[in-house]
């Protein structure tokens, strides 16, 4: 919401809008960052033990919300500087996060193992933490150096600030944006809960047991999802791109910009998504064995070949629709998660299916998304999405 909002200032040249959509974000961050970080310290046991089933995640979880409130924070200056289209900032951060990440997990990790899995995994979450706040440092480090040319210091008193109502106006306008996405977030929480809960169990009800349940879990969630998600290392910085784009081009009326962009998005996307679903086709023995070292998920890679294009589309097809202020992007979403719950269930186990059916779950869910996505986008913009 606030890439939107930024940029739709920023391309008519209005300085003062794309301050107050920071401002406003700031605020509205901290109150839900106060509040979740509460929720998640005072209910950690009760979810360790009643919905993870496991009460060796409560370290874990106690030391979520160290990752919650970095991550909070950087996400309000990736999406300023994506409103401002500059993704330079947004990648330096990432890479610095995800170096960061990766060194203090393994570290942490390692040196809390002697002491229980339990401290380990906690090892783990505040190396993620560690990322997050690397990330963070720096865009801020360059927000205040930008901010500094501009004689604009961050949290500095501002002629904008002097007018309460243009920011409350602000606020409220984030906020009908972001409402709907913030639905479809707390929905993406909960099919992960949704997964975790379900999927061994109907392994289990299929005849498995609950060790092998838990192994097949890991190898659709941590082995073979990830092979689904490697591609959108390009598609990701399209989706990223294209929100703050289309939102430019739709706040001053040029419809020939806009549809130039949606073009060329769908070109890139439709390339990437043919690419992998012929290599998850044609080769997922051997790439199984390249990842992983192990040929057991090379079923479930041949999967991911339906998954991919129906994915890829889908987020590219998403983000257009935030740029363009659309919230039917929820509806489409809600109505896509709804069919993923069911076929999760019903196919998870079943025969013919087996350890494939939540991929093919996710392939059927992302591919309605997809195609709802597109009619919205036809409606708003008078024609299909197409290259």
């Amino acid at each position: 919401a606030l890439a939107t909002v930024v940029a739709e200032h920023y391309a008519r040249g209005d300085w003062r809008g794309v301050e107050e959509a920071r401002r406003a974000v700031l605020y509205l961050v901290t109150a839900a960052v106060i509040t979740t970080a509460g929720l998640i310290w005072i209910l950690a046991g009760p979810i360790s033990r009643h919905v993870l089933t496991d009460d060796r995640t409560l370290a874990s979880l106690m030391a979520l919300p160290l990752a919650l409130i970095a991550s909070s924070y950087g996400a309000v200056l990736r999406g300023y500087f994506h409103g401002l289209q500059d993704f330079g900032a947004s990648a330096v951060s990432q890479v610095l996060e995800q170096t960061a990440r990766i060194a203090t997990v393994l570290t942490l990790a390692a040196l809390l193992l002697p002491s229980g899995l339990q401290m380990a995994a906690a090892g783990a979450m505040l190396g993620v933490a560690s990322g997050e706040a690397a990330g963070l440092t720096y865009l801020y480090w360059l927000y205040r150096r930008r901010a500094k040319k501009a004689q604009a210091w961050p949290f500095r008193r501002h002629p904008a600030w002097n007018a309460p109502r243009g920011l409350l106006r602000t606020a409220g306008r984030l906020l009908r944006l972001a409402f709907p996405l913030m639905i479809g977030g707390l929905a993406a929480s909960l099919t992960a809960t949704f997964d975790v809960v379900v999927i061994p169990r109907r392994l289990q009800a299929a005849g498995l047991s609950w060790e092998e349940a838990t192994i097949i879990y890991g190898q659709i969630t941590g082995m073979a999802l990830p092979v689904l998600f490697l591609p959108m290392v390009a598609v990701y910085s399209l989706t990223t791109a294209i929100t703050p784009a289309v939102a430019g081009a739709y706040a001053v009326g040029d419809a020939s910009r806009l549809k130039g962009h949606l073009r060329l998005g769908t070109r890139l996307t439709l390339a990437i998504s043919a690419a992998a679903a012929l290599l998850f086709a044609a080769a997922p023995e051997p790439l199984a064995r390249l990842l992983y070292g192990t040929a057991d998920v090379a079923p479930l890679i041949a999967v991911l070949a339906v998954a991919a294009p129906c994915t890829y589309l889908q987020y590219l097809f998403s983000s257009t629709l935030i740029g363009l202020g659309q919230t039917a992007v929820e509806r489409n979403y809600l109505t896509g998660l709804a069919l993923r719950f069911i076929l999760v269930y019903a196919l998870t186990g079943a025969e013919g299916f087996g350890a494939s059916g939540p991929l093919w779950a996710i392939a059927a869910s992302q591919g309605l998304m997809a195609i709802m996505h597109a009619l919205s986008l036809r409606h708003v913009t008078g024609r299909m999405p197409r290259p």
